[in-house]
């Protein structure tokens, strides 16, 4: 068989750190790119060799990932637009877990009609440690693509579930848009159809993604801008100390019944700076008006959520919370707003919409 060609991207992240001399990780992408390889190489998968698959290793960021920013996807953006993919049979990323799932989201909308699959690829400990799941992602990532999985963009991660002799190792393949962040006080990632895959020699078939040039090549993608506000709800969260200056749009997150406050009740004092309907009047005088959204939206009879859609704030469906944020900063930085901004949301970029939600009905 011919040798793969996989173009391996080193981002940083836990996966590419290492220990400082103050006893702090920190990322070292110079020192990851050999052993990242080499760990493959001593591994028992039946492609480790060199006539098997070849690495091509490029660094464009060197930060850990919670230190990510709409700079630092502009800069990966712009070294992706570089690269000649029709060179490889598929692409890796190494990337840090804390915004994994936000980078997945991303690259998810931007690569969709790549023709070669792309597949992230974190550790929860850095590398050298025996107890890093980093070492078995990586080998599965790459198996996958030798293994002819669809072009699509792709995470593979090993969860470990349970405690003591009923601890289970698992490794998952999952659809990048669909990933959710990893929960805190956790190691392990979820997504709606999340599917286990060997251990010995991952094979999953996966799905093409839609489109044929991805956006990554769009004369009118100029990068992202930073225009999106997200807030997530909570007791006592008051609206008239937002600043809303350079913002495009607005998500705005739900409790689990698809509600957030519109009506405080208190006769003694005025507060109605604490309702939702506060912050749509201030994105209504702004000028031009700012779109605000509110998701997860699921279907509801609740007054509250009621008054919210009746005040003309756009629910968002299907996506997780990460995918919303992501595309409406990617439609944002398309040029659309209001309406066309909340068509671009429902429209199919990358089969993000989560199959396994219900459709709402209409107040």
């Amino acid at each position: 068989m011919k040798a793969n060609k996989i173009l391996l991207i080193l981002t940083g992240g836990t996966i590419c750190s290492f220990t400082t001399s103050k006893g702090e990780q920190a990322p070292d992408v110079e020192r990851a790119k050999a052993l990242i390889v080499q760990k493959f190489r001593e591994s028992d998968s039946p492609y480790c060799g060199e006539e098997c698959t070849q690495f091509s290793v490029v660094s464009p960021l060197d930060i850990l990932s919670e230190n990510m920013t709409v700079l630092h996807w502009n800069t990966l953006i712009r070294e992706l637009r570089t690269y000649d993919f029709s060179l490889y049979d598929g692409v890796v990323i190494l990337h840090g877990t804390d915004t994994l799932a936000y980078t997945a989201a991303m690259l998810s909308v931007i690569l969709s009609g790549l023709q070669i699959p792309v597949i992230l690829v974190s550790s929860q400990l850095a590398l050298a440690n025996p107890n890093a799941n980093g070492t078995a992602n990586f080998k599965a990532a790459v198996e996958l693509i030798v293994n002819g999985i669809k072009p699509n963009v792709y995470v593979t991660y090993r969860n470990e579930e349970g405690y003591g002799r009923a601890l289970t190792k698992t490794m998952y393949v999952h659809y990048a848009a669909h990933l959710l962040q990893c929960a805190i006080r956790s190691n392990n990632f979820y997504s709606c159809d999340m599917t286990p895959i060997s251990t010995e020699n991952a094979v999953f078939e996966g799905t093409k993604s839609l489109g044929e040039k991805p956006l990554l090549y769009d004369p009118h993608f100029n990068g992202l801008f930073a225009c999106v506000l997200k807030i997530d709800p909570y007791v006592g969260l008051d609206y008239s100390k937002l600043s809303l200056i350079g913002i495009d749009a607005i998500i705005h997150g739900t409790y689990h019944s698809s509600t957030v406050e519109t009506n405080p009740n208190i006769k003694e004092v005025d507060c109605s700076h604490y309702s939702i309907i506060h912050l749509k009047k201030m994105c209504d005088q702004h000028t031009p008006p700012i779109s605000l959204f509110i998701e997860p939206y699921v279907k509801t009879t609740y007054e509250s959520t009621g008054e919210v859609l009746r005040a003309g704030i756009m629910p968002i469906k299907d996506l997780t919370s990460e995918m919303a944020y992501v595309k409406t900063l990617i439609g944002c930085s398309l040029g659309y707003r209001g309406v066309d901004l909340q068509n671009y949301l429902h429209h199919n970029v990358n089969n993000e919409h989560l199959p396994t939600q219900v459709e709402a009905d209409t107040f």
